[in-house]
């Protein structure tokens, strides 16, 4: 069975993309793996960890975390997931929902080679143009690093 894999972001082109990789997947039969990745924030502090060479540390970051700050945004998120989920096997597509937390690009990659993606439908826009000049647009980050083909969705039909 061929094997799509779609990345999300929650964000409102969200709805779009796993549209449209629903009708792709059901013309070609394919099962669709959603991932939504719990990004490690870029803009984290540096702490020493004690493995340094001659006496200096080397800096590692160290993930901040306030867990009342993440609860209902993970929570709310779960909810759109599975109500994806539901109306993709709804609609007689069999989807899976992977969770994980790490670096963004990183794990999309991880999971195609998981899967064996047969390709990537995901948005061409997700973050703005700071975050984007800062760290880098995940699209960008896996058109350049995936050897599987991507299925761009622009953000609005505009």
């Amino acid at each position: 069975m061929k094997s799509i894999l779609v990345p999300i972001d929650c964000s409102a082109a969200s709805t779009r993309i796993v549209d449209l990789a629903r009708q792709v997947a059901k013309a070609l039969a394919a099962e669709i793996h959603l991932i939504h990745v719990r990004e490690i924030s870029p803009a984290t502090p540096a702490a020493p960890m004690g493995y340094g060479v001659s006496g200096m540390p080397e800096l590692m970051p160290m993930p901040i975390i306030d867990p009342g700050a993440q609860t209902l945004p993970e929570k709310s998120h779960k909810a759109e997931l599975a109500e994806w989920q539901k109306e993709i096997e709804q609609a007689g597509v069999k989807a899976a929902l992977h969770e994980p937390t790490g670096a963004v690009v990183d794990e999309i990659l991880k999971q195609a080679d998981a899967v064996n993606a047969d390709f990537i439908v995901m948005g061409s826009h997700g973050h703005g143009a700071m975050y984007n000049l800062l760290v880098g647009s995940v699209t960008e980050g896996v058109l350049k690093r995936s050897t599987r083909p991507l299925l761009l969705v622009p953000s609005s039909r505009s």
